[in-house]
């Protein structure tokens, strides 16, 4: 029986306590280097949100909304796949802020070359990350693991209602479920709704609380603003904020929510994905009550 989730880390202030230990090449003349970079070569490149360039080769993220668990991410999927993610200089946290050096890689999002390509070279750029997609897929959870990020821990999605600053982990993909419709029971869909409403609400329920496959690792933001292109060739893919292990679905369900705006590129995504059309009408609901859909 799963029991109700309560975020002991609810806030901004103490998201990052305990994750001290998952700084990568922490030493005193790095941290100092990469802060001074952020108030002098900086200036001379756009900022793209968090994303900071210092310099040519490399860029500095941080935010209220990053974590050190990003940078663990991308050399977990470095070290066990061939999928081609920014390399990890350094990472740490200073006066409660996480900080992340990492490569700059050299092209431009499949989002602004969309236009430009050539339909083989769309062609050939989905079947690498069709390629990609299914070397996630094949990674193996270890052993008992719920619905948490790389290393066991929180993660962060700020599309979820209440999924910001961090939420999780989860022991079972059922506590993440209940967590997601906040609790609520099949007893409890209350006489303010109809009937048909009601009975999707305990449909949905009875499907969430059902047993589950093992959980996968997902990226769960695969839009073309985080896929880096030169050519026709893939270079990168980038913002791993987001990634964990989650239900086998959560890819195919993301990708509906979060790319309602760009639709060619959502059907061409959803044809590289296993559909997941129960688990869809399962999310339709949740998100009508819960989310943003």
């Amino acid at each position: 029986m799963a029991v109700p989730y309560f975020n002991p880390a609810n806030n901004f202030e103490v998201q990052h306590e305990g994750s001290e230990a998952l700084a990568i090449n922490d030493t005193y003349p790095r941290r100092f280097l990469a802060r001074l970079a952020l108030h002098t070569t900086a200036k001379f490149f756009d900022r793209d949100g968090p994303c900071v360039p210092i310099t040519k080769h490399k860029i500095l993220k941080t935010g209220y909304s990053v974590h050190l668990t990003e940078a663990v991410t991308m050399k977990y999927v470095a070290q066990h796949t061939s999928i081609p993610v920014p390399k990890v200089y350094c990472s740490f946290l200073h006066k409660n802020r996480a900080y992340l050096v990492m490569e700059r890689i050299q092209g431009e999002t499949l989002a602004a070359a969309w236009r430009k390509l050539s339909k083989e070279s769309l062609q050939k750029i989905f079947s690498q990350l069709k390629h990609m997609i299914q070397e996630l897929r094949a990674l193996k959870p270890p052993p008992n693991t719920g619905v948490e990020s790389c290393v066991g821990g929180s993660m962060y999605d700020s599309r979820l209602p209440h999924g910001t600053p961090r939420f999780g982990p989860f022991k079972t993909i059922q506590e993440f479920h209940l967590w997601l419709r906040r609790n609520l029971k099949a007893t409890e869909t209350g006489d303010h709704v109809t009937q048909k409403e009601a009975d999707d609400v305990r449909a949905m329920i009875v499907k969430q609380d059902a047993l589950w496959p093992a959980p996968v690792f997902t990226h769960c933001d695969l839009n073309p603003f985080n896929i880096l292109v030169r050519g026709d060739r893939i270079v990168g893919i980038i913002d791993w904020e987001f990634s964990g292990w989650y239900p086998s679905y959560w890819e195919y369900t993301s990708a509906w929510r979060g790319n309602l705006l760009r639709s060619e590129y959502q059907g061409i995504l959803l044809s590289l994905l296993d559909p997941y059309p129960e688990e869809l009408e399962m999310e339709r609901t949740r998100c009508k009550w819960w989310g943003e859909w």
